[in-house]
């Protein structure tokens, strides 16, 4: 299922990548597609591995800012991939992009919902690895 915005690329995905919003109020399936590309490469998946989850609604120049409105958007995405992920043995990880904002809060969220999935948390978009103190010690979530 496409959710313009919100949920694209692979419906069989070993690779989750979830990220806080899409930066344009108005998503066209070839920037997903350009996305999925251009994080799969950076990941170093194939792009049919990959599936892309961005949390709330896509809005312009939020940044990494998330309104207690927008809770329930997050809510329903972690949902949607909790659902997504369960009695599946293909995903292997989940890529959480973002070092800032709410995106470590929802790391954890994701590492207690799905305690058998590796979680990693990266930089937003680019998909490099986090480094630098706290979150250089725990770019990977474990139980």
């Amino acid at each position: 299922m496409r959710r313009p915005g919100r949920e694209f690329g692979s419906e069989m995905p070993n690779v989750i990548y979830v990220a806080l919003r899409w930066n344009d109020p108005r998503p066209m399936s070839d920037q997903e597609e350009d996305m999925v590309s251009k994080v799969a490469d950076k990941l170093r998946v194939p792009p049919a591995d990959l599936r892309v989850y961005n949390l709330v609604r896509p809005s312009k120049d939020r940044g990494m800012s998330l309104s207690m409105r927008e809770l329930d958007d997050v809510a329903q995405t972690i949902e949607r991939i909790r659902l997504r992920i369960s009695g599946r043995h293909t995903i292997r990880r989940i890529v959480v992009g973002g070092r800032s904002g709410p995106m470590p809060v929802v790391a954890l969220l994701l590492k207690l919902l799905v305690p058998r999935i590796r979680i990693e948390l990266r930089n937003h978009h680019r998909a490099r690895p986090v480094s630098g103190r706290p979150l250089g010690l725990a770019r990977v979530i474990r139980p």
